[in-house]
């Protein structure tokens, strides 16, 4: 982006209040006094805590707020010298293009064709110009070859790249994209960064990109600039390097800094140099030298304690104490060995009876589209385990089992020893609680008190016990003050706190999440996980569905892969995160730090898991690195 761009967006002083979410209610502030100018072609980032008025201003861009949301408003947007608040939102549709959240939200047509024919048609635009269109806006994001297949038949990725294909097709000046890859697996948002990143390329300064993201690694990759929002203010702006290499300035406001910009800002202050950089494509030169640089002696093989000052304060946003440590670096050779070595289903001759087994289940949708392909696994109680794979991989699928939503078509199911086939989901729910991926989908009640109620009353919970399973529920995940709001008037990160309570309130010995933290800030997350942490500890069985291989490193005992209906991979995080070629075969790779920490082996570098684990064994191959104050706990166990 030319530093001369000329200046596409404009925001003066722009304060924007929804109204009141209940009768007699105030209005809400989502935005305050924001100021900012965007330039034609520029992709800015935009991030920030919940609630801080990401989406909001989303809306402000493209006319929704306040033109379908009503409320007040106070200052100016201005795009391309439109005023947002005199155009109808028609009109600015012809110049500002927008992607919501969830791809299944951005879809209409039947065909991935009609689908991004739609725009174009109620613009009026001729039938040959829309075919034009059509045809460049598929090649752009690389879809080109699936135009005649049904949209609803497509993978989320692929989904997501046609809603921005629909959104292209409209040729819009400015792209706002809000969280688009929240609910993406990683090959997912590699496709929608992909074509993100060709978008820019081929059309320069005619494309001016506004992407809202959770995901740092995704902006640091994408955006000319940053900025971060907190209580519908602008609290921190500036060119990307400038911003996440603030990592405690983030920290502090509940953002997510780039694992590696957390590592090299620790390493930094540890050594007393300028180590910063954001991937581990960037970092890697710069710490091998520390490594074999000759001026410092051969980097030793022996592990060498840090001192307790540099084993304190972890900037590791995911992570708690471990009831169960283990050490964060290990000895390559020996993952390799042990991940081979851990077959689906094995354990300890010691180990606990399991609470779940699932012995050689098959699944096919409508009997004829394979989901499962002979699944063999158990849980034991008190387990913390990551379940992993891209979408259609199988995950939903066997999790549905778990509890009875689904009966497998062969083998069988065991629930405490019940026979899923032969007992109602009903009374497995006493066993196994399971919190969907979008909690709007299992939240129903008028008020936060009576939903985190329904679950234990239809299991027959009444009077006292009812009363205190639902005060402890809402304590647990602090909705106390909230339990007469409404839940869907709620934002998101509290609607998933009122449907984990709700299923907690059950009391289930068995708990499922289906992607918990998809678009959850750090503080969200961070609490969220403290609470999963306290229930494995008090012997509850979580199995976490995810694709940030960051949680599960921070958090899982334990690692299972699906890919294409099949466990291809279970066992410790350390075996199996750290095993690139496994991941990559199930579409996954391993997370930034751990990817750094293995551009570094020949550098004398154990693989590593997160960002503490990388920092120590660092400092301790380091001379004098070991003796610096400011290296971050890891070494041994699970870093705060």
């Amino acid at each position: 982006m030319s530093a001369q761009a000329e200046t596409l967006i404009e925001i003066r002083d722009f304060t924007y209040r929804y109204p009141p979410a209940e009768p007699g209610g105030a209005p809400v502030t989502a935005l305050d006094g924001i100021t900012l100018d965007i330039a034609a072609g520029e992709c800015l980032g935009v991030t920030g805590t919940a609630g801080s008025g990401k989406s909001t201003l989303c809306l402000a861009l493209n006319g929704l707020v306040p033109h379908a949301t009503g409320g007040t408003v106070r200052g100016e947007v201005r795009v391309g010298g439109w005023s947002t608040k005199e155009v109808p939102v028609p009109r600015l549709a012809t110049r500002v293009g927008m992607v919501f959240q969830d791809p299944e939200s951005n879809l209409v047509g039947l065909t991935v064709e009609d689908e991004v024919a739609f725009g174009p048609e109620n613009l009026g635009v001729p039938r040959e110009e829309i075919a034009a269109r059509v045809a460049w806006a598929l090649e752009a994001v690389g879809m080109a070859g699936a135009r005649r297949r049904p949209a609803a038949q497509l993978s989320g990725g692929q989904k997501q790249r046609v809603a921005i294909a629909a959104v292209l097709a409209m040729r819009p000046q400015v792209l706002v994209l809000d969280e688009p890859t929240a609910q993406l697996d990683p090959t997912g948002k590699e496709e929608v960064a992909a074509a993100i990143a060709a978008l820019r390329r081929e059309r320069g300064a005619d494309l001016t990109v506004v992407l809202v993201e959770q995901d740092a690694e995704l902006l640091a990759r994408l955006a000319d600039r940053v900025v971060v929002l907190d209580a519908g203010r602008i609290v921190l702006s500036g060119p990307t390097r400038e911003v996440f290499t603030q990592v405690d300035h983030l920290a502090g406001v509940g953002v997510f800094a780039p694992q590696v910009a957390e590592v090299t800002a620790r390493l930094s202050a540890a050594l007393g140099t300028d180590l910063a950089a954001l991937t581990p494509e960037e970092a890697a030169p710069a710490l091998r030298r520390w490594l074999v640089s000759p001026c410092h002696p051969e980097p030793s093989r022996e592990r060498r304690e840090p001192p307790p000052a540099a084993l304190s304060e972890s900037t590791d946003p995911v992570v708690g104490d471990d009831p169960a440590p283990r050490d964060g670096s290990f000895d390559a050779a020996r993952s390799v060995s042990m991940g081979s070595a851990q077959s689906a289903g094995e354990h300890d001759a010691a180990a606990p009876e399991p609470l779940v087994v699932i012995e050689g289940v098959h699944y096919s949708y409508g009997g004829s589209v394979p989901a499962l392909r002979g699944v063999d696994l158990t849980l034991a109680p008190g387990e913390f385990v990551a379940l992993l794979g891209v979408n259609g991989s199988g995950k939903t699928t066997l999790a549905k089992h778990l509890n009875g939503l689904l009966r497998p078509d062969a083998g069988r199911v065991l629930v405490a020893g019940r026979d899923t086939r032969q007992h109602p989901p009903g009374e497995l729910a006493r066993v196994v609680g399971y919190v969907f991926q979008n909690p709007d989908h299992q939240i129903f009640q008028p008020t936060v008190a009576a939903e985190v109620a329904s679950g234990p009353r239809n299991l027959g919970a009444r009077g006292a016990d009812l009363a205190a399973r639902v005060d402890e529920a809402l304590a647990r995940f602090g909705l106390t003050d909230l339990r007469e709001r409404h839940p869907m008037l709620l934002g998101r990160a509290a609607r998933r706190r009122v449907a984990l309570a709700a299923v907690y309130a059950t009391r289930p010995r068995v708990l499922v999440l289906d992607e918990p933290t998809g678009g959850l800030d750090r503080r969200d997350t961070t609490e969220l996980m403290a609470t999963l942490e306290a229930l494995v500890a008090e012997g509850v069985t979580v199995l976490l569905i995810t694709h940030d291989l960051r949680l599960a490193a921070a958090h899982a005992r334990r690692v299972v892969v699906m890919s294409d209906g099949r466990v291809v991979a279970d066992g410790p995080p350390e075996a199996i995160l750290t095993d690139a070629e496994r991941l990559a075969a199930a579409g996954l790779r391993p997370a930034p730090v751990t990817r750094l920490s293995l551009d570094l082996a020949d550098a004398g570098m154990p693989p590593a898991l997160t960002v503490g684990s990388f920092c120590a064994a660092f400092l301790r191959r380091v001379p004098g690195g070991a003796e610096c104050p400011a290296g971050g706990r890891t070494g041994e166990g699970r870093e705060r």
